[in-house]
């Protein structure tokens, strides 16, 4: 059905598309032998071959020019115990990692600890969209390193997938 009561607001828009559950995955590098990172609820798979995936950055991040200025970062996929990684690399600041346990990837990024796997990347290329920027990754290396349940966002709240279908509750 249209849109009937005239342009649709920033807030309207981002209303609709919470009603789409999106995965979490935190993006971490290391630069200047500190570790860096943020959250993406917009990570998707883009190519087998090449291994290519893709993700959405916000242009006013203040992370990401950290993270892309080396080319290579880690992709985290957070279990749904984890939304407590979520909510701390979401947050601005210098220290985001204070409280979080990780240990180096092969390439040198940042493994959140709890993590389902993870994806070792190089910038592959970027593109302007909007207000964000779309990123496409060149994975070389990636990990499965745990199975449990998938943290989810959906309508501005974390939620996990249970392995019984049809069932779900709130993180």
């Amino acid at each position: 059905m249209p849109h009937d009561e005239g342009p649709a607001t920033t807030d309207d828009f981002r209303l609709l598309l919470g009603h789409i559950p999106t995965g979490v995955v935190a993006v971490t590098a290391t630069r200047d032998n500190r570790p860096v990172g943020l959250v993406v609820g917009s990570f998707f798979s883009i190519s087998l071959r090449p291994p290519l995936i893709g993700f959405g950055v916000n242009n006013t991040s203040s992370s990401w020019p950290l993270i892309s200025a080396g080319h290579t970062f880690c992709v985290n996929v957070l279990a749904a115990d984890q939304d407590d990684v979520s909510r701390a690399l979401a947050t601005a600041g210098p220290d985001k990692f204070a409280n979080l346990r990780w240990h180096t990837s092969e390439a040198g990024s940042p493994v959140i600890d709890g993590a389902l796997a993870y994806l070792d990347c190089d910038l592959h290329t970027s593109h302007n969209a909007g207000d964000h920027q779309l990123i496409i990754g060149l994975v070389h290396c990636f990990h499965h390193l745990r199975s449990a349940a998938p943290l989810v966002f959906y309508r501005r709240e974390y939620w996990s997938l249970s392995s019984t279908p049809g069932s779900r509750h709130r993180a």
